[in-house]
């Protein structure tokens, strides 16, 4: 079975994308490379006019698989770090908006997903984002540093990442990292109507500006 699938979800003539990481949504090197190739598909594909990321069960994605990179050399660990953060990077360039659907708990680089999504809409009553650095003892990479430092608030980064803070949905919309909290059977059709205003706009152009807007953090990725 695939750790990430993609749909195409037809929608009042709109042609939707909508990736899923199953199970528990942990990144290896397995995991990375079907959702790279998802994201291959939206570049091919121009009828595609919206990326929709969601997970499975009550998890949207557990971030990183610690147990890959504990087991992995630290070069080979390091360099899997950053290839996370060049599909980051993909999200933050795509020509079409992206949209994080969270049915559920958005850990690590779960919630780093998040935050590079150009839309969130969250399940209300279950599910909390968390950086938890902090409590494991470690520090981010520049370029993780770079994202969160850009699409945090100061307080943002105070509580969600200084102190590690677990926030539900209705928290995280007084942080403005959730557009939108909901029922859980509303998350995917509130996920495409939040998109409406950036769907059918020029794919380069599109890109071009989210090139601009990021490029503190783009920098940053190598």
């Amino acid at each position: 079975m695939s750790l990430v699938s993609g749909q195409i979800i037809k929608e009042s003539e709109v042609a939707y994308l909508a990736v899923t990481m199953h199970g528990e949504g942990k990144f290896n090197p397995t995991s990375l490379a079907e959702f790279n190739s998802v994201l291959d598909e939206l570049d091919q594909d121009t009828d595609i006019q919206c990326l929709i990321i969601t997970g499975e069960g009550k998890n949207f994605s557990q971030g990183l698989d610690l147990a890959y990179l504990t087991s992995a050399p630290p070069e080979e660990s390091a360099a899997f770090v950053d290839s996370c953060m060049l599909m980051i990077g993909r999200l933050l360039t795509s020509g079409v908006p992206v949209v994080s659907a969270v049915n559920g708990h958005a850990f690590g680089l779960g919630a780093m997903i998040m935050l590079a999504s150009d839309y969130r809409v969250m399940r209300e009553d279950r599910g909390y984002f968390c950086l938890p650095e902090v409590d494991l003892g470690m520090v981010l990479i520049p370029s993780m540093n770079a994202l969160v430092k850009h699409k945090l608030s100061r307080r943002g980064v105070r509580d969600l990442l200084l102190a590690g803070a677990r926030a539900g949905a209705v928290q995280l919309q007084a942080y403005e990292v959730v557009d939108e909290c909901c029922l859980l059977e509303e998350v995917m059709e509130k996920a495409m109507a939040i998109a409406a205003p950036m769907i059918g706009k020029d794919r380069g152009t599109v890109s071009g500006l989210k090139r601009g807007v990021n490029e503190e953090v783009l920098v940053a990725i190598k």
